[in-house]
């Protein structure tokens, strides 16, 4: 790996678009569910239509090895053509903080300033202007990391953020046994250049796999993760069972009608 530059001013992008959709089989056995279809769009374009609102200039595709010719091939079919779009394998399904990593050596050596982090399986359907809220600069937050968060009146399947008035997170738990409404994860984040060194510290749970609660909470040790809501009116969603994804294929509809 070549020496980080120092950081400079600019954005770059991870969206992560790897594991098997095994919730959405059989749909999902020869098609990538980042690629299904969400009404009129395929899923992973609201991934990338936030990576654009971020103004991202270069931006990591991390795959299954199977999928990628046809990630490679976005701005052919899908357009960003402004966006130096490339992929990466994640070789080993070792979690979402592995994912991340498998980044690093496109674009630590580029010394961005900031990495905004998308699952590709969180849709935000009705637009993502606002997601530019997670660009929140640390000199004037005080933060290094940001996620985007949403009160979940069902939050079992989901990360759990507590966090003050202010924004500032205190707590991370990942699908903990929670009664009643909570913030969760939405599956958008940035982080700071430190994140590179941060994933050399994380090790695996105990289901082997690098978790990204444990990235999240080294930062809140720092004091450095902040909480931004997402308004509702964005459309948040998790397609990650049959019926989220005609959910969001229905809200989508709705708002095209």
């Amino acid at each position: 790996m070549g020496t980080t530059k120092p950081a400079k001013e600019g954005v770059a992008g991870i969206v992560l678009v790897g594991g098997t959709g095994s919730r959405l089989f059989p749909a999902t056995r020869v098609v990538n569910k980042h690629l299904l279809p969400v009404y009129d769009r395929p899923a992973i374009a609201f991934s990338m239509d936030v990576m654009r609102e971020c103004s991202v200039d270069t931006l990591v595709i991390v795959c299954n090895a199977a999928d990628e010719e046809i990630f490679q091939t976005i701005p052919a079919w899908l357009g960003y053509s402004e966006i130096d779009i490339r992929t990466v394998v994640q070789k080993e399904p070792n979690g979402i903080a592995g994912a991340i990593a498998c980044a690093r050596d496109y674009l630590e050596p580029e010394g961005y300033e900031r990495i905004v982090v998308s699952l590709g399986d969180a849709l935000y359907v009705s637009g993502s202007t606002w997601s530019r809220e997670i660009l929140r600069p640390a000199d004037a937050t005080g933060c290094a990391a940001v996620v985007a968060v949403i009160e979940h009146p069902d939050p079992k399947d989901f990360g759990i953020v507590e966090s003050t008035a202010s924004g500032r997170v205190v707590r991370v738990q990942e699908k903990a046994e929670v009664h009643g409404s909570s913030q969760v994860c939405t599956g958008l984040y940035s982080f700071d250049d430190s994140v590179w060194t941060r994933l050399e510290s994380i090790v695996p749970s105990n289901r082997g796999e690098l978790e990204m609660t444990s990235l999240l909470e080294s930062y809140i040790h720092a004091g450095g993760l902040t909480a931004v809501t997402v308004p509702a009116e964005a459309g948040w969603f998790d397609m990650g069972t049959p019926d989220r994804l005609v959910d969001a294929a229905v809200a989508r509809r709705r708002l095209l009608a």
